[in-house]
């Protein structure tokens, strides 16, 4: 197998030699291969989640729809399959709880292998799209901020609507008379913060370089006598510190998504990062003529022959004008003395607001105060605004791997008035939180609690909860308060301390064990929860609410290989019934931990 994903790569080189004035001597040796053996890079994501709200989609994310398999036709050749079926099932349904009638897969690399720069390559195939299809190979930042500021680079994309498919057809392969389909057309897209891209229409800034109204640049690539389907492609992205290009190789030829590579600069300086691959096929929804999650409505009925299929031969990074990085695993793990906002304090490593940092008050909680910095010439001081709460946060711009923490504390300096009741907490990437309690007029965590400057010394191990994830963490400090109170403080001299540097990161032992989908879901009054075990260890099963705090443990006992079950009757720790809503269940092994949801309605 090996052997024959070599050639194409090899193939697919010396076409680039001949194609779009590229230089063979730009191309450099490959630096990270995927051959899909397995799924050990990549995390498999369930649900309906964000996606079918922002994007419309229509499906249910499942586990079950997603394998590597050999491909039809090429023996000994092992791909990545992701199969779309029109199913519904109790267990099918979107973040609120309403019936799906779609499955499909999505995976992504986050955590496990992120890339800048180079000239990452896919082979791709996909069966007929017809109305409604979406398959996609791309690339977010992993950056902490939310999106678009992150930025995204879509590699490639079919299911455009008609209008985009008949704005750009007089090029690129295309008839000018506005008659292909999705299965005949292909694109490519990056996505990026900028203030010029604000308006009514478009709030969140985001700019996209497929925009382009004016038929200017945008070139997607049209093949009407032979359709883009049931036959596999190869995609490149072409990208350094100051382009982006992409291209698609059909028939071995190469062609240009653009008139001209896309430049990087100060603007779109998203993409002078880091970037983690994504892989799905999604179902309807506003990129297609289908019509969008809630909204019968907003487009026509989905029409695409089911089962659909989507296979990715391989991906692989070459260096790219002497460029090019990929990282293995989580960040690079911090030790000693980790700052967060402090100026005189000696540290191993440190954030730098407005840098490597953003300080953050939510939702307008808060305005700036007017004490004095504790320590050096920083300061952080704020008075809150009368809206009840008060939320504010020091977030890191790229995740930090704080796991060797463990056994360390979280120190910072505060002046708040002792009456003030509030919390201090930390958010991973994940977007799991954690916090602990600082009750009005008592010494709490070494706070001694007279209206002056004082330090808090908080151990890890109580913050972090039994859901963070102390490799992936965005932010490192968060001050909460909800009961309304009204002051002003302070804060400053903000690490954490104690680090060891031999923690090595829990791996999980792939195939050791398997935590199943609860049945039914959501459920009323009781639900089943399955895992097989293949081979003898501790295992706990554990309930937990949205604000990661542990309701009840449903199992916990050493057992052998075999398959299990554990029924939860939606009562806590002192059986007494818990409210509707969305729960986590966790399954603790020797082996690793696993986490999926449920929900529980009334």
């Amino acid at each position: 197998m090996q052997r024959f994903k070599k050639y194409h790569f090899l193939i697919a080189l010396m076409i680039s030699v001949f194609s779009a004035n590229l230089l063979l001597a730009q191309v450099g040796d490959v630096i990270w291969e995927e051959n899909f053996e397995d799924l050990d890079n990549w995390i498999i994501e369930t649900g309906n989640g964000y996606w079918g709200w922002g994007n419309g989609e229509l499906e249910f994310y499942h586990e079950n729809n997603v394998e590597i398999a050999e491909i039809p036709g090429e023996p000994e050749n092992n791909a990545l399959h992701i199969t779309a079926l029109e199913e519904t099932g109790p267990e099918i349904v979107d973040q609120w709880g309403n019936p799906l009638n779609y499955t499909s897969a999505r995976i992504n690399t986050k955590s496990k292998i992120s890339i800048k720069y180079g000239v990452i390559e896919t082979r791709v195939s996909i069966t007929d799209l017809d109305m409604g299809g979406w398959p996609a190979v791309w690339m977010l930042g992993t950056a902490n901020y939310g999106w678009p500021r992150n930025g995204e680079i879509d590699m490639m994309e079919m299911g455009h609507k008609q209008a985009f498919r008949d704005l750009h057809d007089e090029h690129n392969g295309g008839n000018g008379l506005n008659n292909s389909n999705v299965n005949q057309m292909v694109g490519a897209s990056a996505i990026f913060y900028s203030d010029d891209a604000v308006n009514p229409n478009n709030p969140s800034g985001a700019a996209s370089i497929s925009w382009d109204p004016d038929d200017e640049f945008c070139r997607p690539y049209y093949n009407y006598d032979s359709p883009l389907i049931n036959r596999f492609l190869i995609y490149r992205t072409y990208w350094d510190e100051d382009s982006l290009r992409f291209t698609v190789i059909d028939d071995d030829v190469e062609y240009d998504l653009y008139t001209d590579s896309f430049p990087i600069d100060s603007v779109s300086a998203e993409f002078q990062k880091p970037f983690y691959l994504i892989v799905n096929l999604a179902i309807g929804g506003a990129f297609t003529d289908a019509y969008n999650l809630g909204d019968p409505g907003s487009g026509l009925p989905v029409s695409m022959p089911f089962p659909a299929e989507l296979y990715i031969d391989y991906i692989i990074v070459m260096e790219w004008n002497g460029q090019g990085e990929v990282n293995v695993g989580s960040p690079t793990s911090e030790s000693g003395t980790f700052g967060i906002f402090t100026d005189e304090t000696s540290t191993n490593n440190s954030l730098e607001a407005g840098v490597s940092s953003e300080i953050y008050v939510w939702e307008g909680t808060l305005n700036d105060g007017t004490i004095p910095p504790y320590e050096g010439e920083n300061g952080i001081s704020w008075q809150t605004t009368g809206l009840g709460w008060f939320g504010a946060g020091i977030m890191s711009v790229q995740p930090v791997n704080l796991l060797n923490f463990g056994e360390g504390n979280l120190k910072f300096m505060i002046k708040i008035p002792a009456n003030i009741a509030f919390q201090i907490g930390i958010i991973d990437a994940w977007g799991n939180q954690s916090y602990v309690e600082f009750p009005a007029n008592q010494t709490t965590y070494d706070l001694v609690r007279n209206g002056e400057w004082g330090q808090a010394s908080i151990p890890i191990d109580d913050i972090r909860g039994e859901l963070i994830d102390l490799r992936m963490l965005s932010y490192e400090f968060v001050i909460l308060e909800v009961n309304g109170a009204q002051c002003e403080f302070a804060l400053d001299d903000i690490y954490w301390d104690g680090g060891t540097t031999d923690i090595t990161e829990d791996v999980t032992i792939v195939n050791s064990f398997e935590l199943m989908q609860n049945y039914p879901n959501p459920f009323n009054p009781d639900t089943n929860i399955s895992f097989s075990m293949h081979e003898a260890s501790d295992v706990s099963i554990e309930i937990y609410n949205l604000k990661g705090q542990k309701v009840k443990t449903l199992f916990s006992d050493w057992v052998e290989a075999g398959e299990y079950s554990v029924s939860w009757n939606g009562t806590d720790k002192n059986n007494d019934p818990v409210s509707s809503g969305m729960y986590f269940y966790q399954m603790k092994t020797a082996a690793g931990v696993e986490l999926k949801k449920c929900v529980l309605l009334k």
